[in-house]
């Protein structure tokens, strides 16, 4: 019949781990039970045999390649040159998302009216005006109504060109 107390502790006991009450409950546990009894003279074997061994003695750049190794788990490139980490940054993927960004970027930009670079001068409305001027504008803003809103945009625009300049198609 096998027993089903905890293996661990006969492994505490044959190394001597055990505190005095729990060590006298096994010893008279040991009394009766053969299998227990078995398993700690098999214990005891391991232990003699563990003990039979020699002792390893590591390789002298031993530290220093363990050491080497936790780096190179904790960042995996510095292990590796400078080609690599700039392989990995130049790879094709960043290099057509940074196109991309640049692409957006430039047409951003070019301004809309034309091919003139010149900045627009910025129209500030004066400290004092009103925002809303009339009933209409009151509407307007009250709920929104996205056509009226690009018309006043596009009469704005027109507006603000100087007398020169033809009317936006």
């Amino acid at each position: 019949m096998e027993c089903r107390r905890n293996p661990e502790n006969i492994a505490a006991y044959v190394d001597d781990e055990l505190g005095p009450a729990e060590r006298a409950e096994l010893e008279a546990h040991l009394a009766d039970c053969t299998a227990c009894r078995e398993q700690v003279a098999a214990e005891r074997r391991l232990g003699e045999l563990f003990a039979a061994l020699p002792e390893v003695q590591p390789p002298g750049d031993f530290e220093a390649r363990f050491w080497a190794r936790i780096a190179r788990e904790r960042d995996p490139e510095a292990g590796r040159g400078v080609v690599a980490r700039l392989r990995r940054w130049f790879s094709p993927r960043v290099l057509s998302l940074g196109l991309a960004a640049a692409g957006v970027a430039v047409l951003l930009l070019i301004p809309r009216g034309g091919t003139d670079l010149a900045p627009s001068p910025l129209h500030v409305p004066a400290a004092d005006a009103p925002i809303v001027a009339n009933s209409e504008d009151f509407e307007m803003v009250q709920d929104p109504d996205m056509d009226a809103i690009s018309m006043v945009d596009v009469l704005e625009d027109w507006d603000d060109a100087s007398p020169n300049d033809a009317p936006p198609s």
